[in-house]
């Protein structure tokens, strides 16, 4: 108990990542403690009970049992679980409920084979099966673990290709997009030269009344045949993500707003970009198609660029329904299969500190106004050696 409660208090986990934990500290304890006393057992032929009360042997055993535990705990957290590949596993709910529900199972497994120290004592064959038994639950829990992680970087894998796949279609969009634009284009060259032919011919022969309603026709045509293409950032590619959006936006009926510029100081890859914003654009148009009333749903992105200190602030505000789940500081997935669906903000998060900034999270309730804050540093060198133009805050 209380180590679950520290580990609540401390990490803010989640019911399965308590059990886990916890399940793992009690389990390693009684695993070593099984193999160290029935080997003194069988040294001093006598039983594991009378080892435990042996005032000479009893604190050899123990400490013989911490130096095991801890020799096991550094290799599992060095090669088996390290920390990079722990974070990942503790987001795939089924694959962390899955291990821990095992290690329980196995630690009752363990007790139930100690109870028979009170009963077979003196067997040699028992202290055996209890050392046998020990080494076979400290396998099988590494080989669960690894087999989970293994699992849950198949998923995050799946989840990546899933995203590359949306954005590769994203991209096809744009190019289309563009080449409609083009198309349009061409053909109002086509028509253009004949106008200018005509209009030049009426102003020859002095008919200006004419020329004037043919030019205003020419102007007209402009205006209906070629689409107006809105730039929402300087950079391509991000104003590509932001063209999809608000095409997505205007299919939903959502009002759309977003003006980002990226300084040339910049030090984002365009692996990064589309890491970061594809995520933060899916999370926000998945919200709004949430809110029922067409008139609430909107997302706003903005840029500033603080060129004293070299930061970059991008704010994406967003409409939403329901409630919001905040948990490590991170907002919980709604959707059904959540170790596809969780990954969002935790990847846009793991960008933004990679490139030495933060991401910060701020819900307002009772406005049901979601806002995520981006700040990246810039290298303000490269910013001071070229001369830019920054978007007005």
């Amino acid at each position: 108990m209380i180590v679950l409660l520290e580990l609540k208090g401390l990490y803010q986990m989640n019911s399965m990542q308590l059990l886990f934990e916890s399940g793992y500290f009690v389990a390693v304890l009684y695993w070593g403690r099984g193999i160290v006393l029935p080997v003194f057992a069988l040294i001093l032929n006598h039983s594991v009970q009378w080892v435990r009360q042996d005032k000479f042997y009893s604190p050899i055993a123990w400490i013989l049992s911490l130096c095991v535990i801890l020799v096991y705990n550094m290799l599992f957290r060095h090669f088996i679980a390290p920390k990079a590949k722990v974070e990942t596993f503790y987001r795939s709910n089924e694959q962390i409920r899955f291990v821990a529900i095992f290690q329980v199972c196995l630690l009752g497994y363990l007790l139930f084979i100690n109870l028979g120290r009170y009963y077979m004592a003196d067997l040699t064959w028992y202290n055996m099966a209890c050392i046998i038994s020990c080494i076979i639950c400290f396998a099988a829990q590494g080989l669960l673990v690894s087999w989970g992680i293994r699992t849950s970087f198949l998923l995050k894998y799946e989840l990546h290709t899933e995203l590359q796949q949306q954005q590769l279609e994203r991209q096809l969009r744009h190019y289309k997009a563009y080449q409609k634009y083009i198309e349009s284009f061409r053909a109002l060259k086509q028509d253009y030269n004949y106008m200018i032919t005509s209009v030049k011919s009426l102003l020859s022969i002095g008919e200006y009344q004419k020329a004037i309603s043919l030019l205003d026709t020419i102007l007209d045509k402009s205006q209906k045949q070629v689409p107006v293409q809105h730039s929402y950032s300087n950079n391509i590619l991000l104003d590509a993500l932001l063209q999809d959006t608000a095409d997505r936006c205007k299919e939903q009926s959502t009002q759309f707003s977003a003006n980002v510029y990226l300084p040339i100081g910049h030090n984002i890859s365009e692996t990064d970009i589309v890491r970061m914003f594809t995520n933060l654009f899916n999370n926000a148009a998945e919200a709004c198609a949430k809110v029922t009333s067409d008139s609430e749903r909107f997302i706003s992105i903005r840029s500033r660029f603080v060129s004293h200190n070299g930061w970059l602030k991008i704010e994406t505000e967003n409409s939403f329904h329901g409630k919001v789940l905040i948990r490590n500081g991170i907002p919980e997935s709604t959707k059904p299969n959540r170790d596809f669906h969780g990954l969002g903000l935790s990847i846009i998060n793991e960008t933004a500190t990679k490139l030495g900034g933060i991401m910060v999270i701020d819900v307002d309730q009772k406005k049901m106004i979601f806002r995520t804050t981006l700040l990246l540093p810039v290298n303000i060198q490269r910013w001071n050696n070229k001369e830019t133009k920054i978007c007005p805050s």
